[in-house]
């Protein structure tokens, strides 16, 4: 994504946020800030601290403790030992408390209705997948940069980690039984090297000098100059729930399409499925023969992504 699309995305980010009313008070029937609504939605869930408040809302602990001491002063709020902990304290909704956060969701409720009822039943559902993608986004990227997560090309000293990461792939899967795979290419203990060709490239994921995995991205042997194969994409089974493996992807495809590659290839194995789902989503389809010479021939899911379609 080009910083002049970023840019666009962003400003229609801050349109929506406008238009929410996040920064009018008045608009959403009561004089209370963002953070105090959210925490008057996450408090109507379950009694909560300052610290699982903090995680919830994503918001540094400091600024939770002031905006619920103002909260509790204005008896919106009351606080109780944790039944769980004697020496720990939680936060409950008063009735004020309810009957603002009441105000609040019809009045917000009223509003978002107003507002679905100008788009179509198609177009609704498009909304939906489309937010729901975006929030499961921002959550890994935010995750991600939590962990320490960077992307940068593979060197000799990564050699040992990324291959024990892809022979554990194929043990916990139950997968290293069979023959023709990548589990038994000579060059799995030297990565570094076999991707010093040009076009070709394979980048590791690293969090605080660890090794998470990687993908690479090399020629497809027996076919056309304009195909590439997207290779050895595999991640420590520990390492789920942050969107690495969806990062990884689009790197892949990104330095795929600036090599000048047309197609992007690539083959797996039925143990490996749940990877399957990812390729889905990026636009890769199903072939009906493998492509190329890859010798892996125990791999019969092939799949293929014409570059520079969504």
């Amino acid at each position: 994504m080009n910083i002049d699309k970023i840019e666009q995305f962003r400003g229609t980010l801050r349109e929506m946020v406008r238009e929410l009313g996040m920064l009018n008070r008045k608009i959403r029937g009561i004089d209370l800030s963002p953070l105090q609504i959210h925490i008057l939605i996450e408090l109507h869930k379950s009694s909560l601290g300052v610290t699982e408040l903090s995680r919830h809302l994503c918001v540094e602990k400091a600024s939770i403790s002031r905006t619920v001491r103002s909260m509790e002063e204005g008896d919106l709020l009351s606080r109780v030992q944790d039944a769980h902990d004697g020496r720990a304290t939680v936060f409950s909704l008063t009735n004020k408390g309810k009957a603002m956060l009441e105000v609040v969701n019809n009045n917000v409720n009223d509003f978002t209705s107003q507002a679905m009822s100008l788009i179509s039943e198609q177009e609704k559902q498009q909304v939906y997948k489309a937010i729901y993608a975006l929030n499961s986004a921002l959550k890994g990227a935010r995750k991600q940069r939590e962990t320490g997560v960077v992307i940068r090309p593979i060197t000799p000293d990564d050699n040992a980690a990324i291959a024990e990461i892809i022979r554990k792939c194929f043990k916990d899967n139950k997968a290293g039984h069979y023959e023709g795979i990548s589990l038994y290419d000579p060059v799995l203990d030297t990565l570094s090297e076999a991707y010093k060709a040009p076009n070709t490239g394979y980048w590791v994921a690293e969090a605080n000098g660890r090794i998470l995995g990687g993908v690479g991205i090399g020629s497809l042997t027996g076919e056309g100059s304009e195909y590439c194969e997207m290779q050895k994409l595999y991640l420590d089974r520990d390492i789920t729930g942050i969107g690495l493996g969806r990062r990884l992807i689009a790197l892949a495809l990104e330095k795929a399409e600036a090599f000048g590659y047309q197609h992007c290839y690539l083959e797996t194995l039925d143990e490996f499925k749940s990877a399957v789902v990812l390729y889905e989503a990026f636009g890769f389809k199903y072939l009906d023969n493998s492509l190329g010479n890859t010798n892996h021939d125990s791999c019969k899911i092939w799949m293929l992504k014409t570059l520079g379609t969504e």
